[in-house]
């Protein structure tokens, strides 16, 4: 593992960023109850009012709660800097972004004026504390500039989409005039910024020092972690008026990404088995993928099965790219993460009393290898369960039921780890007061 030119002097308490951990799967078993409820007729639009509850149940309950938590504790070890009272930021937060996902998603299902604007007044106070923090940080001159530079255009991005989103929700209040039209092209503006802007563009900032320091890998080239946060920055400005040439670019970017990504996992200098490592390859596979039907859907072929995903190519494409590629980053991600921060975080604490160093457990006993193991073929099983909802809706309960299956499993791996911290923090304690 490579720590070189990291610094842990700066971390939060690690209940901050475990409190967005430990909510955000519960969003994702919420949504496939939801699924439950309405069967077969969620899946015939993107646009229907259950879709578009579940959508922000993934991308607002899960996607970003775990974004939320992990800048926590990355912005001090990349840049060497945390925010600023750190406690009252992240309960306040959490608090509200967690009540405004849930009004949010009650307000598509029942349609409800007041829960809209619930929803608008917790939302909008979540991100605005939130975004006003990281700015403080990430306006300083920090280390480890193309990744704090991706980041930086990560959040920017995101303050972006929470405005549309506001714009957006601010429609469904009852007011006497509309601050933004209901046309289609606004909501998928809205759509890009939260995907592929705010979502996929930090993960690929932070895989390109997560990557080479969990699994002994060379850095990604640099002409491309230079290179990249410009051309993403590019391709959001013109999707304003050259909506699909951005659009273009925007998967070049991201297949460019997964081929970077594959090369860089197959130099790794220690090639052992490793779930993290599964998860990469996986998305990576899952976005080259998505830019195969993305460009093959442009030609004419006759193919019965191949027109069938034109038809339903937007849904795919959303969803392959939301839980094929997003979320097993952040499956693959939270494997390693987890059991660091415990054991980083332990052995801060016992900087005062070196004795206590044999409490902490081995690394792997926070998160067992089996555990992981478990989770990624549950959620392979999913992805597949996925892509044959989309084509034949008649199977929704399979997907909903390895949903439920899958983040219970995921839950549970968050509290066996969270309860062995809190255990071994407790022993440290009592011996550091004897």
């Amino acid at each position: 593992m490579n720590l070189s030119s990291l610094s842990f002097n700066a971390l939060p308490p690690i209940d901050l960023p475990f409190r967005f951990f430990f909510t955000a799967p519960i969003f994702i078993i919420i949504s496939a109850l939801i699924m439950l409820s309405f069967g077969e007729s969620l899946w015939l639009s993107r646009w229907t009012p259950s879709m578009l509850s579940i959508t922000h149940g993934f991308t607002l309950g899960f996607i970003t709660s775990v974004m939320m938590g992990a800048l926590l504790q990355l912005l001090p070890v990349i840049g060497g800097v945390g925010i600023s009272k750190p406690r009252l930021v992240a309960s306040f937060c959490h608090l509200f972004h967690c009540l405004g996902t849930l009004a949010l998603m009650a307000a598509f299902l029942h349609y409800g004026a007041w829960l809209y604007s619930v929803a608008a007044i917790c939302l909008s106070l979540s991100f605005a504390v939130y975004i006003f923090a990281l700015c403080a940080v990430l306006l300083k001159k920090l280390s480890q500039g193309h990744i704090i530079i991706g980041i930086r255009l990560a959040v920017a991005a995101l303050l972006a989409l929470v405005i549309m989103g506001l714009l957006l929700i601010s429609r469904y209040l009852e007011l006497p005039f509309y601050f933004i039209s209901g046309d289609k092209f606004f909501t998928n503006i809205h759509a890009v910024l939260g995907l592929g802007a705010w979502a996929s563009l930090l993960l690929m900032s932070v895989s390109f020092q997560v990557v080479p320091m969990f699994h002994v890998a060379p850095n990604f080239p640099t002409w491309f972690t230079k290179s990249l946060p410009w051309l993403f920055l590019l391709s959001i400005l013109l999707l304003f008026y050259q909506y699909d040439f951005a659009l273009y670019l925007l998967m070049i970017l991201h297949a460019l990404f997964a081929l970077c990504l594959l090369y860089v996992l197959g130099k790794r200098k220690r090639k052992v088995a490793d779930t993290s490592i599964q998860y990469w390859q996986f998305s990576a596979i899952i976005l080259l993928l998505i830019s195969c039907l993305y460009f093959i859907s442009e030609l004419e072929i006759s193919s019965a099965l191949l027109n069938v995903l034109v038809l339903k190519k937007t849904m795919l494409l959303t969803a392959l790219f939301i839980f094929g590629f997003l979320v097993s980053v952040i499956q693959g991600m939270l494997l390693k993460i987890l059991p660091f921060l415990s054991y980083t975080h332990l052995q801060q604490r016992c900087l005062i009393d070196f004795n206590a160093m044999q409490f902490i457990p081995h690394m792997h006993e926070f998160l067992h290898k089996r555990h992981g193991s478990w989770l990624f073929y549950l959620h392979i099983l999913s992805c597949l369960a996925l892509v044959s909802a989309i084509l034949s809706p008649s199977v929704y309960w399979l997907f909903a039921c390895s949903l439920l299956v899958e983040f219970l499993w995921l839950l549970f791996i968050m509290i066996k780890t969270m309860r062995l911290y809190f255990a071994v923090d407790k022993k440290i304690s009592l011996s550091c007061q004897r």
